[in-house]
């Protein structure tokens, strides 16, 4: 597709590699390519007066996306209903469009960014059964995720931790990553917050995000984040917990809740001072949450995470999970050979070095190398 993250890939790729435009005026030329204009037309009705079962499930996610992002306009039932029905439109008349484009060119790969909004989502779901990969940047610096299942908790990495045990393979034997990719400041001016170390560390992530809106089942956003953050204070009380929010998403909670003088944001703090002078992490599904095992803590996990190994990290499914979670992780050791596997195989097996303005100069060979079947 035409997103502008993968726009350097065609470079690479070369004349083999087929770039779809996804402007409306650019689908329907597509699709009247292969059924002609009256059959552009029939779909385009088709698509908005009467839409396919599961439509409108193709853009939920950007639904969920304005609605997180601009409350103030599209909590509006009026304003969301217009949007929601201008994009189920178009993603109804792009489906036809893939559907036809795919069944004519038979594609050996397809390469899905993300995939979870409109209009990857779309091509994420006319794909399915076809030999593809999905792409998104990687845990560490300068890295790319490029995976034939999906991203984050959907990804192919392997959850099982006798994977990482029961194999004579040294995983780490070609070194781990030595840098953390640290986020900027979320320009609060507010400075940076001197903290005494041994603090509980809580990075907060894009509630947008497909990590919260897809692999959140229990925190759904970073307003509940804070809450059960509070709880936990309350029910830990020998415990600070230290928050940094999202410099990717303009708006704080800090605020809306009473302060707690346990409960301290420090958004100008740099991210790899927090998880190094942190007693323990606890975090949705963050990349931060690898990059603590980097540094051998202690991590904590609310959400669905491909790091969600047994003897990895401790993994709480709500309140009450969280609390024992807390508590144990006073003494808990997670499993340094499984630790030191597991960063290993995704640093020197799993991810692939290059960005999405530099991808690696062999990119076709590792695409149909990781390709599904």
């Amino acid at each position: 597709m035409d997103t502008g993250q993968l726009r350097n890939f065609d470079a690479v790729l070369g004349p083999e590699c087929v770039t779809f435009a996804t402007g409306t005026w650019s689908v329907l030329r597509s699709l009247a390519t292969h059924a002609g204009w009256s059959g552009a037309v029939t779909a385009l009705m088709r698509s908005a007066f009467a839409p396919e079962t599961g439509q409108r499930a193709l853009v939920q996610g950007n639904l969920d996306r304005k609605r997180i992002r601009l409350p103030q306009v599209f909590g509006n039932p009026v304003v969301m209903a217009v949007y929601g029905w201008i994009k189920s439109t178009q993603a109804g008349v792009l489906k036809a469009a893939l559907e036809a484009k795919i069944a004519a060119e038979n594609p050996e790969v397809t390469i899905v960014y993300n995939g979870s909004v409109y209009p990857e989502a779309v091509l994420a779901s006319v794909s399915r059964g076809r030999r593809r990969v999905f792409v998104e940047a990687g845990f560490f610096p300068k890295t790319l995720q490029i995976d034939p299942e999906g991203l984050n908790g959907a990804n192919s990495v392997p959850r099982d931790p006798a994977f990482y045990l029961d194999t004579d393979q040294d995983y780490a034997a070609d070194g781990l990553p030595q840098a953390v990719n640290n986020r900027a400041s979320k320009a609060t001016g507010e400075g940076v917050v001197d903290l005494e170390p041994g603090y509980v560390f809580v990075p907060f992530q894009v509630p947008s995000d497909m990590q919260v809106t897809v692999h959140s089942p229990w925190v759904r956003d970073m307003e509940a984040f804070l809450d059960v953050v509070l709880a936990a204070a309350e029910r830990h009380p020998d415990d600070i917990f230290v928050i940094k929010e999202h410099p990717s998403f303009k708006r704080s909670v800090k605020g809306l809740r009473p302060t707690h003088p346990r409960v301290i944001f420090a958004n100008d703090n740099v991210t790899s001072d927090l998880i190094q002078n942190a007693r323990a992490v606890v975090t949705l599904n963050s990349t931060v949450g690898i990059e603590a095992l980097l540094f051998d803590k202690p991590v904590i996990t609310l959400g669905r995470a491909c790091y969600n190994v047994e003897g990895l990290v401790l993994h709480a499914d709500g309140p009450d999970a969280l609390s024992d979670a807390l508590r144990a992780s006073q003494k808990w050791r997670h499993d340094d050979r499984l630790r030191r596997q597991f960063v290993g195989f995704l640093w020197n097996s799993y991810l692939v070095s290059g960005t999405y303005d530099t991808p690696p100069a062999h990119l076709k060979e590792i695409i149909l190398g990781k390709a599904s079947n």
